[in-house]
């Protein structure tokens, strides 16, 4: 059980809702501590969702970056215990194609070995059988522990488990300064998105947890932090066209990474540096790059459909003189202000990978309780997490929510009138001469829903969520918009673009008919601002189900394991939004929910079938819906909620007609046991 906080304990302010602010939160509540943390967007929003996914075992560093790589196999092992269940542990290869890669493989497997990284050399026959997708020029390969997780819903563990035991989390609170006494920084100044007010947070210490942005923190409090903007473009086509993560086996460069995520395949990544996090762009040539890169390694890859091209910023600890990125080390450091700069109640910490988030918060936590003479220790490395879903029940339905707009039915009438917004000189994006009108839905507690215009700077790749994130930074940060991850894994951007549901990540406006886009909140669940609503009957339903987020895939031959696979469903709601049956009928489970249910069916993976199957045979369950086939049609990931619907009611057909051995040895059909029970 945590140390409970009382109302006198020393009260900590995070700055930053990536992985590594939501693990310090989780790591300073245990120890007692009450915390308050702090993202000017959503959650996971920022280089935390963006990530590529790849669950590191550290032998990517292992030759160059001793330290990195022994802290990404503990961290590693860590993870596996305390959030088991959120990988694809299917392991890594790292793969030789030409001979310079094979004289690279000696010096690699002893530098993984000295780091304590497991690391089998196999054949080139080995290395196909194991992974069915390598191209033809494979020489050798090692197989290390890597793994895939998904980018979003690992930090959202942290985040529910903090939550749960008293932390308070603040999305679309964005911090515009610092309060200060004489030296010391004794709290932060916020701007409520949502609200428009502006407010004074005491606290006995800040934390500045905001990765790329960390310096804009620092200025607050007239520090340097040595952090390095390191952007990188990754590419998702869609298949599934490896089981493994394929690494090239050399110096770590571009597009050398592909790995399977859900039924896609990301290859990732380049890098170089930029002085502003926020200005990121997609040169054409990288994206070239990943694909010609990437087809080396596995060569389905090539003539696959591009999914999503996108880039994230890397926070990398190092000077000005870096270049590319690639030299800087991916360790992480914490650095004490009030030891290094003479300024009290500042604490930053940065660098690191999506891996050691963990590690980077205990590194922290410690730093803070030293100066906060709190004496207890870090107990996150055995506190198992709770699942995802918990985070969006807490955040959206717990006590002292916001005020919501009741769900707007999908085939709402006349639309609220619109109001033209002309942009603000200097508005950001590359001036490319053409511009967009994007007619989006506003609304805050208290006013009046209106449709608002944005007139917004465009290129070829442009997609309705970049727009949108356009319009937040240059033109109106109160707009308040869903993402995380850029390419259709994390289904929290779905939205209505033209009436349509979508998400907002993979529609680019080059695909839409030419006019204004309006862009509108999904339909059938309360709005909570802007083009935010509240999902929390959906987790609490997903939930409820018992299915877990890890599957297991089809077989890859004889005497080789099945391969683990996230599931399909990314959550996203859209489903339901398109669901005629739960735009009239609030007592309705819905398609994700129902379609959940069955995968816990199907594969029960820990659940009760029968518990589920009792649970959806129900009016309002499996046998309300009106096969419209509408969930399906809308799903971006194929998970196809309406035969998942069409397959429990076969199960429950079965169940009812087929006799069952009663308590007492008698035989007696489904349909007379639930007589029975009634």
């Amino acid at each position: 059980m945590p140390t409970a906080a009382t109302p006198h304990a020393p009260h900590v302010v995070v700055v930053g809702g990536g992985g590594t602010g939501g693990a310090v939160a989780h790591d300073l509540t245990l120890r007692g501590v009450r915390v308050t943390l702090l993202e000017r967007g959503e959650i996971t929003s920022g280089t935390t969702g963006r990530h590529h996914g790849l669950l590191h075992s550290g032998a990517r560093y292992a030759v160059k970056d001793a330290e990195s790589a022994v802290e990404c196999i503990q961290e590693n092992r860590v993870l596996r215990r305390i959030a088991a269940g959120s990988f694809e542990e299917n392991d890594g290869l790292f793969v030789a194609i030409t001979p310079t890669d094979l004289e690279y493989l000696p010096r690699f497997v002893e530098a993984c070995l000295a780091c304590g990284i497991p690391a089998e050399v196999l054949t080139a026959a080995q290395a196909r059988e194991r992974e069915p997708g390598l191209g033809p020029d494979v020489l050798a390969a090692v197989q290390v522990p890597d793994a895939t997780m998904d980018a979003m819903r690992l930090p959202l563990r942290f985040f529910a488990t903090a939550q749960r035991n008293g932390a308070t989390i603040r999305p679309w609170t964005t911090v515009i300064g610092l309060r200060r006494d004489g030296a010391a920084v004794t709290g932060v100044v916020v701007r409520d998105d949502v609200t428009g007010r502006e407010a004074e947070l005491s606290a006995d210490l800040v934390v500045n947890a905001a990765g790329p942005w960390a310096q804009q923190i620092a200025d607050l409090a007239g520090v340097q932090v040595p952090v390095r903007c390191s952007p990188g473009v990754l590419v998702a086509v869609r298949g599934r066209w490896c089981t493994m993560v394929v690494n090239r086996l050399h110096d770590s460069g571009d597009g050398d990474i592909v790995l399977p995520q859900r039924s896609l395949s990301v290859i990732g990544t380049s890098s170089w540096v930029v002085d502003d996090p926020d200005e990121l762009h997609l040169p054409e040539d990288h994206i070239h790059t990943m694909i010609e890169q990437g087809a080396r390694l596995v060569p389905a890859v090539a003539g696959a459909e591009m999914r999503a091209a996108w880039s994230a910023v890397r926070p990398l600890i190092g000077d000005s003189g870096s270049t590319t990125g690639r030299e800087l080390s991916r360790t992480f450091k914490c650095f004490d202000h009030a030891e290094r700069d003479g300024v009290a109640g500042f604490v930053t910490i940065s660098g690191g990978k999506a891996t050691t988030l963990r590690a980077m918060a205990e590194a922290t936590a410690d730093v803070v309780c030293r100066h906060l003479d709190v004496d207890r220790a870090c107990r996150t490395r055995d506190v198992p997490l709770l699942p995802h879903t918990a985070y969006r029940s807490l955040v959206e339905g717990g006590p002292g929510s916001a005020p919501r707009r009741p769900a707007r039915a999908r085939t709402a009438g006349r639309r609220p009138p619109a109001v033209r917004t002309t942009p603000p000189d200097g508005a950001a994006g590359r001036d490319t001469g053409a511009t967009r009108t994007l007619r989006v839905y506003r609304w805050k507690p208290g006013d009046a829903p209106a449709l608002v215009d944005y007139e917004v700077p465009v290129e070829p790749r442009t997609t309705v969520l970049d727009a949108l994130r356009t319009v937040r930074r240059a033109q109106d940060p109160s707009l308040t918009v869903r993402h995380s991850c850029c390419h259709s894994s994390c289904g929290t951007c779905g939205v209505l673009v033209n009436g349509a549901e979508v998400l907002g990540c993979v529609t680019t406006l080059a695909d839409l008919p030419s006019g204004i886009v309006t862009v509108e909140p999904m339909a059938n669940a309360p709005v909570l601002s802007d083009l935010v609503v509240d999902t929390t009957a959906l987790s609490e339903q997903l939930e409820r189900s018992g299915r877990a987020l890890i599957r297991a895939s089809a077989d890859l031959g004889p005497g080789l394991p099945a391969p683990m696979q996230l599931e399909d469903c990314v959550e996203c709601g859209l489903c339901v939004s398109a669901c005629p049956i739960a735009g009239s009928d609030a007592d309705y489970l819905g398609p994700a929910a129902l379609n959940a249910a069955w995968r816990a069916v199907a594969e029960p993976r820990g659940a009760d079938p029968e518990a589920v199957l009792a649970w959806v045979d129900d009016h309002d369950g499996c046998w309300r819906c009106h096969l419209s086939f509408a969930c399906s049609e809308v799903c971006p990931t194929g998970a196809d909620p309406a035969a998942g619907i069409m397959h429990l009611r076969g199960a429950l057909t079965r169940r009812h007609l087929v006799p069952h051995r009663t308590r007492d040895g008698t035989r007696t059909s489904g349909t007379e046991e639930r007589t029975v029970a009634r």
